[in-house]
């Protein structure tokens, strides 16, 4: 059995410094000592493929993320892990607890994924190590896993047996954070819907130029942002679906905070102060994809990243698979926006509306939603990015370091 101390600790030796996070009763103790002695580098999130999508924007901002999370939440990670950390090369530590484990006692609940989750983490091709209980191996099993992230640039797991970390009671209290100075409530743009997707992407993408990374959701969103106009400041993403804001979050919160960093250091960063100044992370989603993962616009809310611009383009279909409904029609993705902490939300219909808005939502603090309601049709033809995953991901790390085409 290790301290919770002596985990932070070798982490930290490695380089580690963020820990995003859905709590189980195994790691305890490290979510405590956390909260107590490293409150800035516990991201506490709604669930595993949040965590893991939110991990995934914070390493492309800098940052060496580990994901922890218990193996109940492993079904809910396979999306992220497998079609964005994996194929995009965003390479994570991920700790996941062992409940019902075989031949240790557990609620009955634990006891099938208990005994699938080896296999679970091997099929998505996640190099995986069960977690040492004496502190000097753990010190050079974390230099593996460091090592690993380095040179594959793809995920590793920390498997966490029951009783792994010392108790650690938790001293610090909970503080609920009061909803932020909103603007007034706006009125939605009056009218029907005439504009296409790809109207609105098009625009969009004149508007931030590459002053800004866009990152567009699966689909045909991302494709016709690729169609339309391909860049370094762009992302792609194939997969992952609802998982966009969740990415922009993690990103927005930690290029800041890192151009902070920088800034407070003394060293000259003059050569990437066009990046750095008054910089937005501009997300397009989709409402299919935001309805998937609803619950990232509340942790959107609860961190409020100043840098973010959400655009959710609302045709009420499943245009990608063939014009299913979806359930956005009875949806009021302003209210729930304005209700879970976003700073401004407005719902648009029109280009120049959409144009006007966006203008102002990259001088603003935000978060700001821009909801775009459209009709289904899609740009023709429609291109699909040419590039790997994994590339689109360096490109972008270029262009957020300054260095990009």
């Amino acid at each position: 059995m290790i301290t919770a101390a002596s985990f932070v600790d070798g982490m930290e030796a490695q380089g580690f410094d963020l820990y995003a996070s859905v709590p189980c009763s195994f790691f305890k103790p490290v979510v405590n000592y956390l909260i107590d002695n490293r409150p800035d580098s516990y991201v506490p999130l709604n669930n595993e493929g949040e965590a893991v999508a939110y991990a995934c924007g914070a390493q492309l901002a800098g940052m060496q993320p580990v994901v922890m999370f218990q193996n109940s939440g492993l079904g809910n990670a396979v999306n992220p892990l497998t079609s964005l950390a994996q194929p995009f090369r965003i390479p994570l530590l991920v700790v996941v607890t062992w409940r019902g484990q075989p031949g240790i006692g557990d609620e009955p609940q634990h006891e099938i994924m208990g005994k699938a989750t080896q296999s679970m983490l091997a099929a998505m091709e996640l190099e995986t190590e069960v977690l040492c209980q004496d502190a000097d191996e753990l010190s050079a099993q974390m230099a593996r896993a460091r090592r690993h992230l380095a040179e594959t640039q793809r995920c590793f797991a920390l498997l966490m047996p029951k009783g792994s970390i010392e108790p650690y009671d938790l001293q610090s209290p909970n503080r609920a954070a009061p909803l932020p100075q909103q603007d007034a409530d706006v009125e939605p743009e009056p009218g029907e819907p005439t504009l296409k997707r790809h109207d609105c992407i098009a625009r969009i993408a004149e508007v931030v130029g590459q002053a800004h990374p866009i990152l567009a959701t699966t689909g045909k969103a991302g494709r016709e942002l690729y169609t339309l106009r391909d860049s370094s400041n762009q992302l792609y993403m194939v997969g992952s679906m609802g998982c966009a804001s969740s990415l922009g979050l993690g990103l927005a919160r930690h290029r800041s905070a890192n151009h902070r960093a920088a800034d407070d250091s003394g060293v000259d960063n003059s050569a990437a102060d066009h990046r750095a100044a008054d910089h937005r992370t501009v997300v397009i989603d989709g409402d299919g994809a935001a309805l998937m993962r609803l619950e990232a616009m509340a942790s959107v809310g609860h961190y409020r990243p100043e840098g973010l611009v959400h655009v959710l383009l609302d045709n009420n279909a499943h245009e990608s698979t063939g014009g299913q409904q979806t359930l956005s029609d009875t949806v009021d993705f302003t209210g729930v926006a304005r209700s879970v902490g976003y700073r401004y939300a407005r719902s648009l219909v029109t280009e120049e509306a959409l144009e006007a808005e966006l203008r102002d939502a990259l001088r603003r603090q935000g978060p700001s939603l821009l909801h775009m309601r459209i009709i289904e049709g899609s740009v023709d033809p429609l291109g699909r990015p040419a590039m790997h995953p994994s590339e689109v991901a360096e490109r972008l790390r270029r262009y957020l370091a300054g260095n990009g085409a």
